[in-house]
Formats: C-alpha cells, structure tokens, sequence
C-alpha cells in the first residue's frame, strides 16, 4: 500500500507543477517527464521474475530541429519472484528455515532493480502545426540491474544474514539497449502534456556474484534479459530562449 501512496504522490505532485507551467515561448527546451510503467518480462527474465511495475523519472531536451537527447531512470519493484526454492538447501523437508532460537523463519522474496540509460531521439510533428507534439522515435544505451530482495522478519538466521545474503540475491547486471516510439502531447492550448509509448529493452547482462549457494555453482553466468513496456508520463517543460529571440521595448 505504501508504494502505491508513494506513486500517487509523485503523479499529483507532477500534475501540479504541470498546471503551473505557462506560455510556451519557444520549440526548444527541457522536458522533465516523470511516469510509471508495466513491464513484461521476457528472455531469461521471465524465468526469475514475473511481469513488475516501474517508475521513474526522464529529462530531455528538445531543439528546434525536433532532435531529443536525454536521460532516463527506471525503478524496478515488485514481489513478482518466480523462484521460491531459492533456500531449498538450508529449509527442512516442508521446505520451512528454522532459526537459531528454533523458530520457523518468515523470509519474502521482493525485486528490486534499477535502469539507466541515455537517450536519442526525434520528434515527428503530428499534427504538422503543433512543433511539440507527435510521434516521438528513440533509442538509447546503459545499465540493467537487478536482484532479489530478501526481507527477513527476523534477525536471528544466520543462514542469510550479513554476508551470506549475497549468495542468495542472484544479484544482475550490464549494458543494455532499448528503442521507444510514442506518442508526445505538448500543446500551447491544454495545460495537460502527457507522453505515451512502448519501449523495447534488451540487457545484456551477467550474474555477480561469485557463488550462488543455493544451485551450488558459480553465479557468473551470462545472460539475456529482455522487456516489453508500456509506459506513460506526464511532461513538465522549462522552455529556453535564445539572446536573439527576446523582445526589448523602449520608452
């Protein structure tokens, strides 16, 4: 409930500063475009983790020849882990984990990960007469990274505690691509701009830790996560002026 809140709060607050935003002086200026997304897992993804939720924040830049360059950052979140057995070597025959008080152990499994990238994009007008609105083309290169979050109601397992978490988290990472085609409303007469889309993600990724404890093997292996996204955001824009294009009055 509270990452809802959390994400309601970020909307409203974007919302806000939306309606604040007045005349559009120029075609060219920064786009501040917080959103969230769904994001459908597929690759060797989709055999660690279901479909998960994102939100994140991206700033571009956008020039008069409708070229777009920016930066995008994506949260990943979720309690969508599709490998429950992960401390099947260390659970009794139920597949329970006994503390050290002799206790059964209450552990859940969460995703956590992270998505940078920065981006190229161009802007093509439609309707022609509205230069900030149309279908927006991108691409874009970074860094995928992802784990499982083990969160334990107890202190007192010294099987995944301090240290020997790592060997359980599958913690991923590496360069990654994606594409992106959408559609950008930004129009001097409604206040509501808003971007809409599909991105294509493809990571290629690799295991980082040395050992994965559970499988009893080396946690190196490569890897190839792929997303599919739908994503929608809001546009905060800050227009810039040129020295040439300010007005002067004289007395």
């Amino acid at each position: 409930m509270k990452k809802w809140i959390y994400l309601a709060a970020i909307i409203f607050s974007s919302q806000i500063q939306t309606l604040a935003q007045s005349d559009m002086k120029t075609n060219q200026g920064f786009l501040f475009v917080p959103h969230v997304a769904y994001n459908v897992a597929g690759s060797d993804l989709k055999n660690r983790f279901q479909n998960f939720a994102s939100i994140g924040l991206g700033v571009d830049y956008k020039f008069k020849n409708n070229l777009v360059i920016g930066l995008d950052y994506d949260w990943f979140f979720g309690d969508n882990v599709k490998d429950l057995g992960i401390f099947s070597n260390i659970g009794g025959p139920s597949g329970t984990i006994i503390d050290e008080n002799g206790d059964f152990a209450v552990i859940q499994l969460n995703m956590k990960g992270n998505y940078a990238t920065a981006n190229l994009g161009y802007l093509i007008n439609l309707p022609k007469h509205e230069p900030n609105s149309g279908l927006l083309l991108s691409m874009g290169a970074g860094m995928m990274q992802h784990r499982i979050d083990i969160v334990s109601s107890q202190v007192t397992i010294p099987q995944v505690n301090d240290g020997y978490e790592k060997g359980y988290d599958q913690l991923t990472y590496g360069f990654s691509t994606k594409q992106y085609i959408g559609y950008q409303h930004l129009t001097e007469k409604n206040k509501y701009h808003f971007r809409i889309g599909v991105e294509f993600n493809q990571g290629f990724t690799q295991g980082r830790r040395t050992w994965d404890y559970n499988a009893n093997k080396s946690g190196l292996e490569k890897r190839f996560d792929s997303t599919v996204v739908f994503k929608i955001g809001l546009i905060v824009p800050v227009f810039t002026k040129k020295s040439e294009d300010e007005e002067f009055f004289i007395d």
